[in-house]
C-alpha cells in the first residue's frame, strides 16, 4: 500500500515539474512558481489580447487566467476590458432557433429526379433560407434592433456583454416609440407588468411626461416626452465579475449598452428599477428561495431580507454611476425598489466612482408609522374584513337598485305605447267585422288579440312580481343584513380596544375611508380618545397617506360619485386636514387629480363608457376641487397632477358664476332624476337605508 502511494507521489511531482517547464518560445523567468495571489497581481495588468499567449505558456498561467479569483481581481482593479454587442434580429433568431426552421423538407418539384446529393442539399438549404426569412418577418426578427413587436412596434433588445473577450452575461432592454397617435399605454400593458407600472406612472396615454423631476432635467423643454422610451429590463453578469460586490463591470457594461451606436438618436428617456438579482450570487438566490418557501428559520429569513436590500442598493448605486438619477415622485415607502431615469445628455459625463455616489445621499421616504402589530393588527384585520364585506353588500344593493331603475324606466317608456296600440285595436274590434273579411279570418284576428291582451296582463304581473321580489331583497338587506354586520363589527372592535388596542395606531380609519363605509367611520372616530382624534384623522399610515388620501384613491363611477362627495364632506366635518402631504408630496387634492388622470388615461386605452365622457364629470370635478383645495396652498406635486382632461386648461379658482350655477343644476338634476325614476316603494327603501345608516353611525 505504501509502495502505491509513493508511486502516485512520484507521478504527481513529475507532472508538476512538467507544468513548470518553460514554453519553447517564452521565457517566463520562474513566474509560474510564484504563489497564486502574487501571480494574479502580476498577470492582471496584462492586456486581454495577451491572455491567449500567456495561457499557452504553461498550465500554471492558464489555470490562473481561467480562475474566478483572477477575473475578480481584473474587475476590482479596473484592468478588465469590457465590450458589448447589440444583437440584430437575425442574430436573435439564430440564437432562439440554432437549428434553423423546423419541418423543412424537399417536396416533389423542388429538384429534378436525377439531381445529385449536392444539388439536393443546396435545394434544401435554399428552402430553409426562404422559410427563415418568412419566420423572421412573421416573428419580427427582421429589425436591426432586436425583435420587433408587430402590433405595438416596441423592440425587445438583447445586448451581450464580454469581459476580456469572454462572454459573461447580457443586458435586456425594451424600446417603445412615442407620438400623438401611438397607443403608449396599450403597448406598455401588452409588454409586461413592469412596463405597465412604469408607463402609467411616468407618462400619459400618448407617452407625454407626467413627472416634474424629469421635465426639470430636460435641456430642451418637452424633449424627454417624445421619441423613444428605453427601459432596462434585466442585467445579468457572471458573479465572478463582481467580487465582493464590486460594481465596475456592471457599470461599464450598462453605460456601453445605452451608448451603443445602433441606439444613438433612438431614445430620449431611459428608465430602470433597481434589481436585487444583478448582484445576488447563486448561494444568495438559494437563500431567497428558501426564505420565500418557508423553509428558513427566523435568522435565515432576516439574513435573506438584509441581503435582498443590500443587492438592490448596489444596483441603484451602479445606475447612479452610469449617470442615472432618482425619480423623487416614486419614493413613497421604505424598502421599495428605487426608480431611476437618464437622458442622453447624462451619458456624456464621465462614469462616477463608487465613492462619489456612495457619499451622495439617496432620496428616502419620510419616516412613517410602523405597521400595526399585536392587538392593533387584529383591529385592522377586523376592519379590513368587515369593510370588504360591507362594500360587497352595498355594491350589491346599488347594483340591484340601478338595475331596477333602469328596468322601470324602460318599462315606463315602452308599456304606454303598447297599451295605446292595444286600445286602438280594441276600438277597431268593437266596431265589428269588416265586410271584406270572412268569419273564419275575423275569428282568428279576435282570438290573437285576446291572447295578446292576456300576454300583456301576464307580463305586467310577472314584471311587477319580479320588481317586488328584488325590492323585498333590498329591504331585507337594509333591515337585517347590514345592521347585523354593523353590530358584529362594533362588538369585535370594542372587545379588541378593551384588550389594549388603539384605533389610531391600527390605521383602521384609513382602511375604512378607502372603502367609504359610512356605517363604520363615525363609530371608529368615536372610539378614539378626544386628544388623539386630530392625529388619527390627519396622520400618515404605513403607506404614507391620510384618510382623505385613502378616499380619493378609488376611481369613482358615474352612479356613485355623490357618495365620494358625501364621504369627503363627512371626514372634513370630523376634522380631516386638506393640507397634509403624503409620502409622495401630494395633498388630498393632488391624489384626487392623479386618480382622475389615470381614470381617463385608462378610458383612452380601453374606450370611454357611455355617460362617462369628461364633460359629464366636470361639475363633480369642480365640487371635489373646492372641497379638497388646501388652505395653505397647493404643492408643486399637486399642480403637476392636474387633470387636463377635466380642467380643460381652466383654473378652478377662476370658475365663473355660470360654472357654479351649472354645478348647482347638476346637483339639482340628480335629485330630480331620482324623484322621477323612483316610485314610492323605492323611496321607502332609500328612507329605510338612511335610517339604517343612522343606526349604524350611532
Amino acid at each position: 500500500m505504501d509502495n502505491c502511494s509513493d508511486e502516485r507521489c512520484k507521478k504527481k511531482a513529475k507532472q508538476q515539474a512538467e507544468d513548470l517547464q518553460p514554453h519553447p518560445h517564452h521565457d517566463y523567468g520562474g513566474f509560474a512558481s510564484l504563489p497564486t495571489d502574487v501571480l494574479i497581481s502580476i498577470l492582471c495588468r496584462s492586456p486581454a489580447s495577451d491572455h491567449e499567449s500567456l495561457s499557452d505558456t504553461c498550465k500554471a498561467f492558464r489555470a490562473t487566467i481561467d480562475s474566478d479569483a483572477y477575473k475578480g481581481e481584473r474587475a476590482s482593479s479596473g484592468w478588465a476590458e469590457v465590450s458589448t454587442h447589440l444583437l440584430s434580429g437575425e442574430e436573435l433568431y439564430d440564437e432562439h432557433f440554432p437549428n434553423g426552421p423546423e419541418d423543412v423538407s424537399l417536396s416533389d418539384g423542388d429538384v429534378e429526379e436525377n439531381a445529385t446529393e449536392e444539388q439536393r442539399a443546396n435545394a434544401l438549404q435554399f428552402k430553409k433560407a426562404e422559410k427563415k426569412n418568412e419566420e423572421m418577418l412573421d416573428f419580427g426578427y427582421y429589425s436591426e434592433l432586436g425583435q420587433l413587436d408587430q402590433e405595438y412596434g416596441y423592440r425587445d433588445i438583447t445586448i451581450y456583454v464580454r469581459v476580456d473577450g469572454n462572454r459573461c452575461g447580457s443586458i435586456s432592454l425594451v424600446l417603445l416609440p412615442r407620438g400623438t397617435d401611438y397607443p403608449f399605454h396599450d403597448a406598455t400593458d401588452a409588454h409586461s407588468a413592469e412596463m405597465q407600472s412604469v408607463g402609467w406612472t411616468l407618462c400619459d396615454s400618448a407617452g407625454r411626461l407626467k413627472v416634474r423631476s424629469i421635465k426639470d432635467a430636460e435641456l430642451i423643454p418637452g424633449e424627454a416626452g417624445k421619441g423613444g422610451f428605453l427601459h432596462i429590463k434585466t442585467v445579468r453578469i457572471s458573479e465572478a465579475y463582481h467580487p465582493m460586490d464590486c460594481t465596475n463591470i456592471v457599470t461599464e457594461a450598462v453605460r456601453l449598452a445605452l451608448s451603443d451606436p445602433k441606439l444613438e438618436g433612438k431614445w430620449t428617456l431611459a428608465t430602470a428599477i433597481s434589481d436585487y438579482q444583478v448582484y445576488m450570487t447563486k448561494e444568495g438566490m438559494e437563500c431567497q428561495r428558501k426564505s420565500r418557501s418557508g423553509r428558513a428559520n427566523d435568522m435565515e429569513k432576516e439574513r435573506a431580507k438584509q441581503r435582498f436590500w443590500e443587492c438592490a442598493l448596489l444596483d441603484t448605486k451602479t445606475l447612479l454611476r452610469v449617470g442615472f438619477r432618482q425619480i423623487p415622485e416614486t419614493v413613497s415607502e421604505k424598502q421599495n425598489p428605487y426608480w431611476l431615469f437618464a437622458l442622453p445628455s447624462f451619458l456624456k459625463d464621465p462614469i462616477q466612482s463608487f465613492e462619489e455616489v456612495d457619499r451622495a445621499p439617496l432620496i428616502e421616504p419620510p419616516d412613517l408609522p410602523p405597521k400595526p402589530v399585536g392587538v392593533d393588527d387584529e383591529i385592522l384585520e377586523v376592519v379590513k374584513q368587515k369593510s370588504n364585506s360591507m362594500r360587497q353588500i352595498q355594491d350589491m344593493v346599488d347594483s340591484i337598485n340601478f338595475q331596477l331603475e333602469k328596468e322601470m324606466q324602460t318599462h315606463s317608456e315602452e308599456l304606454p305605447g303598447l297599451e295605446e296600440q292595444i286600445a286602438e285595436t280594441r276600438t277597431l274590434i268593437d266596431a265589428g267585422k269588416p265586410a271584406h273579411l270572412s268569419d273564419e279570418i275575423w275569428g282568428e284576428i279576435v282570438a290573437q288579440f285576446e291572447r295578446l291582451e292576456e300576454t300583456k296582463t301576464s307580463y305586467r304581473a310577472t314584471f311587477e312580481a319580479n320588481i317586488q321580489s328584488r325590492r323585498d331583497k333590498v329591504r331585507d338587506i337594509i333591515d337585517t343584513t347590514i345592521p347585523g354586520v354593523v353590530e358584529e363589527f362594533k362588538a369585535q372592535v370594542t372587545a379588541l380596544v378593551r384588550k389594549g388596542g388603539s384605533i389610531r395606531k391600527s390605521h383602521a380609519i384609513h382602511c375604512c375611508s378607502r372603502l367609504r363605509i359610512t356605517q363604520f367611520i363615525d363609530f371608529l372616530v368615536d372610539m378614539v380618545p378626544p386628544e388623539e382624534r386630530a392625529q388619527a384623522l390627519c396622520s400618515l399610515d404605513a403607506c404614507g397617506i391620510t384618510p382623505l388620501h385613502c378616499v380619493v384613491l378609488g376611481t369613482p363611477e358615474v352612479r356613485d360619485r355623490d357618495k365620494y362627495i358625501d364621504f369627503v364632506e363627512r371626514l372634513l366635518g370630523m376634522g380631516a386636514d386638506t393640507n397634509v402631504k403624503s409620502a409622495r408630496g401630494v395633498t388630498p387634492i393632488g391624489q384626487y387629480r392623479l386618480t382622475m388622470s389615470n381614470k381617463f388615461d385608462f378610458r383612452n386605452v380601453f374606450g370611454m363608457r357611455s355617460g362617462d365622457e369628461p364633460a359629464g364629470w366636470r361639475p363633480f370635478h369642480r365640487k371635489m376641487e373646492g372641497l379638497l383645495r388646501p388652505s395653505q396652498g397647493e404643492t408643486d406635486a399637486d399642480v403637476e397632477a392636474k387633470c387636463a382632461v377635466l380642467d380643460n386648461d381652466v383654473d378652478p379658482d377662476e370658475s365663473s358664476d355660470d360654472d357654479n350655477e351649472e354645478e348647482d343644476d347638476w346637483m339639482d338634476d340628480d335629485d330630480e332624476d331620482e324623484d322621477e325614476n323612483e316610485d314610492d316603494v323605492m323611496m321607502e327603501v332609500d328612507e329605510e337605508n338612511e335610517d339604517s345608516n343612522d343606526r349604524g353611525d350611532a
